[in-house]
């Protein structure tokens, strides 16, 4: 009798293996391909910080190769076998193919994220028929959200500017228009404004001033990439009003991030993290506080605004700029379904928590 049971006990475990298998195993199958992709992510950001900062410097050294030709009274132009002629044609040469090998690799960077956000997608979609659940769990909300502020990040430094411009609005607006909610229905004080301090979430919430500043730094350079491509003020000036209004909301005092979550950004390094403290070192802005920076930046959207066409041709782009947009890059205005603009805020939630992602607070551009 016992050896019977045994016998059948063998032969029905295969079925239950397989139930799992194509069940619930599946869904840890695709958690465990997102976390993987997540990680990818995480490592081709880290090498595109390093190309980004090798095309910055290539950036320097043509600026460099041009004064000394003009201070020389060289055109380079049009005296091309002149020694410093060939030396701001070389510069350019160094300069193109770095920033097109930084902005190949932010593309790749932003892909990435964005087969581990379609895949946690699917997920989430078949937990939630299977549970009759509404909404996600808010831990997978802020998963999602700071997946798609990362993919964002990486699609404005790839070229895909106004795409991430897109996606990060997208976001702020969810964040501003939940405040809303929060304070008309009164369940927790909320600033409609989307402080910090008084309307995210959680600790582990992705802040809501770090999704404002990567968008005003996102506009600032798409105002920028706008003039060099001679468009008229029309169409530039309002992005580089949207980026000075959101600078100037963030150099507010009030708008610093308070003690704790400082320290949660220590306790948390990541890869972001690491290549913005770098940017921050190599910039010489260590001494600055957080709102002394955006009032830099501010500043900065300022000069944009007011100079020259002839002036901006002297300065360097930001340092986490592309050199220009990506075809197939969206267009100012452009609202969702033109040109696969950016992916907007998740209606329907993320994926499980688990996998890390890179820590949301920059230093700016």
């Amino acid at each position: 009798m016992r050896s019977s049971l045994l016998w059948l006990l063998w032969l029905v475990l295969p079925v239950f293996v397989l139930a799992y298998h194509y069940g619930p195993g599946q869904t840890w199958l695709a958690r465990d391909r997102a976390a993987s992709m997540i990680r990818q992510a995480e490592s081709l950001a880290g090498v595109a910080s390093e190309a980004q900062s090798a095309a910055y410097e290539a950036q320097l050294h043509l600026l460099e190769a041009r004064r000394a030709a003009f201070a020389a009274g060289v055109d380079w132009q049009t005296q091309v076998k002149h020694p410093l002629a060939q030396a701001v044609l070389t510069a350019t040469e160094k300069q193109n193919s770095a920033y097109a090998d930084a902005s190949e690799r932010w593309h790749a960077t932003a892909e990435r994220y964005g087969q581990a956000i379609e895949t946690l997608l699917k997920v989430e979609t078949v937990a939630n028929q299977k549970h009759n659940r509404a909404e996600l769990p808010q831990s997978d909300r802020q998963l999602l959200e700071s997946l798609r502020w990362a993919e964002a990040r990486a699609m404005v430094r790839s070229g895909e500017v106004f795409n991430g411009i897109e996606q990060l609005q997208a976001l702020l607006d969810l964040r501003v228009a939940e405040a809303h909610q929060q304070a008309a229905s009164a369940v927790q004080p909320a600033s409609i404004t989307g402080n910090r301090s008084n309307g995210d979430r959680d600790d582990h919430a992705l802040p809501t001033d770090a999704i404002r500043e990567e968008l005003a730094a996102a506009q600032y350079v798409g105002a920028r990439l706008l003039r060099e491509e001679g468009r008229p003020p029309e169409v530039w000036r309002p992005v580089a009003n949207a980026a000075r209004q959101h600078y100037r909301y963030l150099a507010a005092p009030e708008h610093a991030p308070s003690a704790d979550a400082a320290s949660a950004q220590v306790t948390a390094p990541s890869v972001a993290e690491h290549a913005a403290a770098a940017e921050a070192a190599e910039a010489n802005t260590t001494d600055l506080d957080r709102s002394q920076r955006m009032q830099r930046n501010l500043e900065q959207v300022l000069n944009l605004e007011q100079s020259v066409s002839d002036q901006l041709e002297g300065l360097p782009l930001p340092r986490n700029a592309p050199l220009a947009r990506r075809p197939g890059d969206g267009e100012p205005g452009d609202q969702p379904g033109g040109k696969q603009p950016g992916r907007g805020p998740l209606q329907d939630g993320p994926p499980a928590a688990g996998a890390g992602i890179p820590g949301p607070r920059g230093v700016g551009w």
